[in-house]
């Protein structure tokens, strides 16, 4: 068996592959939280210990009394913790989504050294501006020489006793410079920023189970490896990338997050609201991730989730084209019986604005990928293949990411790349061809 755990914004997952690469076991808990006064926060310890159940509780559903193989984790990007020579976190993890820290955010935003590095999008989800909160109110937490490892990594690091971080998640930290593949040492000072550990690429072996409950349990062994998994919409587009390497992939959940890599990037181009991050297996060339508001807008027009579902379900969805691309704030404040395509098709400009973006960075017009909760409406998809002029490819895989870290852990048990991903139910959606020719007409 091997196993990809997914620490998650809401729920933390854990999923097992078997030796010819399908899902045997998943199951999804809420992540563990707690509240420090100013908001939600992760107990690293609580964290670890949620996880260790759930995995032994897989195991014992479906290892059939053979230790796990290897395991990797993926999740989150900017969630953070300081470590002391035990191991143990100093303080909690502040989620990315809380705003404590905008005031700092705003602050690297506008400092000398952040408009030197215009790619670097601050905001208050960077790691970066949430060191300069603790600094500020929480100093226990980040004090002294103990290194800051991400949420997301730290099971690895907790299990194999070895402090990393991974590549694809260095950037989120907003003190790197992705094209000099270095740590900026101005940003470094302004952040105030703890020391930070070695980084290592997805896929590394980074030690085997130290003892405990996994051991202890049966799961893992003192063979059982463990390995860099990564930011989790990277990893799961990596999975994708499986099929088609040049895949640009829209993964579409809670958030909108437009994804794509290439070894040549653009010098110079603009890359304002777009994230550049690093190559999921290392190499040249950079990495793009379109983050988009998905589920906000959508909850503004339609009033909740069930709503959407409900209006989503349908084969295609009801209406006509509207004769001008609509801003989001436009379509919500139009009144019309096509108000609830006019955000849908709102949401959906953005993201063919971000895929142009994408290609002046440097991104190749590779075939178009979709992923995520909301691919599996074929409404939707229909829509967002006729205003992007192009078909688009659906995967029908309900954990992709974690079934993204599996895969790496049993790529490094195993020394070969799975082909599992070839077997994965996916869909090819055509656009409309009267659509089509009404939005290229925007």
């Amino acid at each position: 068996m091997f196993c990809g755990v997914d620490v998650g914004s809401t729920n933390i997952k854990a999923l097992f592959i078997d030796e010819e690469g399908k899902d045997v076991w998943v199951k999804s808990v809420p992540s563990p939280r707690r509240h420090d006064g100013h908001g939600v926060v992760t107990d690293g310890m609580e964290l670890i210990a949620a996880l260790e159940d759930l995995v032994i509780e897989g195991w014992r559903t479906v290892g059939r009394g053979k230790p796990i193989a290897a395991i990797a984790t993926t999740g989150i990007g900017e969630d953070g913790l300081c470590l002391d020579d035990n191991f143990m976190p100093r303080g909690a993890a502040i989620p990315w989504f809380d705003h404590r820290d905008r005031a700092e955010a705003e602050f690297l935003l506008a400092s000398d050294e952040g408009k030197r590095h215009p790619w670097i999008n601050y905001a208050f989800s960077t790691a970066a501006a949430k060191w300069l909160w603790l600094r500020k109110h929480r100093p226990d937490a980040i004090a002294g020489n103990d290194p800051w490892v991400t949420l997301t990594d730290f099971p690895a690091v907790w299990w194999a006793r070895r402090k990393f971080i991974c590549t694809t998640l260095i950037p989120r930290t907003g003190v790197y410079d992705v094209f000099r593949r270095e740590w900026v040492p101005e940003l470094l000072r302004i952040s105030q920023a703890p020391p930070l550990p070695e980084g290592l690429v997805a896929g590394t072996v980074v030690g085997t189970v130290a003892p405990g409950p996994l051991r202890a349990a049966g799961a893992a062994s003192a063979n059982t490896l463990v390995v860099v998994g990564g930011h989790d919409h990277p990893i799961a587009s990596n999975a994708i990338m499986r099929i088609e390497p040049l895949a640009r992939i829209d993964s579409i959940g809670t958030a909108n997050a437009l994804f794509a890599e290439t070894v040549s990037p653009a010098a110079g181009a603009a890359t304002a609201g777009i994230d550049l991050s690093l190559p999921v297996r290392g190499g040249p060339g950079i990495s793009v991730i379109g983050p988009i508001e998905f589920s906000v807008p959508m909850r503004q027009a339609f009033g909740n989730d069930e709503n959407v579902k409900a209006y989503l379900s349908a084969r295609h969805l009801p209406g006509e084209p509207a004769r001008s691309a609509p801003t989001i704030a436009q379509a919500l404040d139009s009144t019309g019986s096509d108000r609830h395509r006019r955000v849908i098709e709102a949401v959906t400009v953005e993201a063919r604005d971000f895929f142009r973006a994408m290609k002046r960075v440097g991104i190749a017009d590779g075939p178009m990928y979709a992923t995520g909760g909301w691919a599996r409406s074929r409404a939707l998809m229909e829509l967002r293949a006729s205003i992007f002029g192009e078909p688009i490819t659906a995967v029908h895989e309900p954990e992709l990411t974690a079934l993204g870290a599996a895969l790496f852990a049993m790529e490094a048990a195993t020394g070969r790349m799975p082909d599992a991903m070839k077997h994965r139910t996916t869909e090819v959606i055509e656009p409309r061809k009267d659509w089509m020719d009404a939005y290229a007409a925007w």
